[in-house]
């Protein structure tokens, strides 16, 4: 139980220092990519930023999740079954409010 309060914390703690250094990489390739002076190289620095900063973020949110599921263990459970077919005549909760 020790060792997975401990994976818990570290892995809270890294996901935080991941998406915090990406945000500043985000944040100072944006101020460099303003600061070109031609148009068609500051757009094309822009755009990049923009769809490179949107794929590390996504990249951080992948990997925390990923961390979380791993370290709680509910990535195994098995799916709730599905509800019975209204054609098999098994009666449902709530079907003979319907009814009313």
């Amino acid at each position: 139980m020790g060792v997975k309060i401990l994976a818990s914390v570290a892995a809270v703690l890294g996901a935080a220092a991941l998406t915090l250094s990406c945000m500043i990489a985000l944040v100072q390739g944006s101020i460099r990519a303003v600061a070109i002076e031609g148009m068609p190289l500051r757009i094309l620095a822009s755009v990049a930023d923009l769809i490179l900063g949107t794929v590390l973020l996504l990249g951080c949110i992948y990997l925390a999740t990923h961390l979380a599921v791993r370290i709680v263990g509910v990535g195994n459970g098995d799916f709730p079954p599905s509800p019975a077919v209204e054609s098999t005549g098994e009666a449902r909760p709530g079907d003979s409010l319907k009814n009313q």
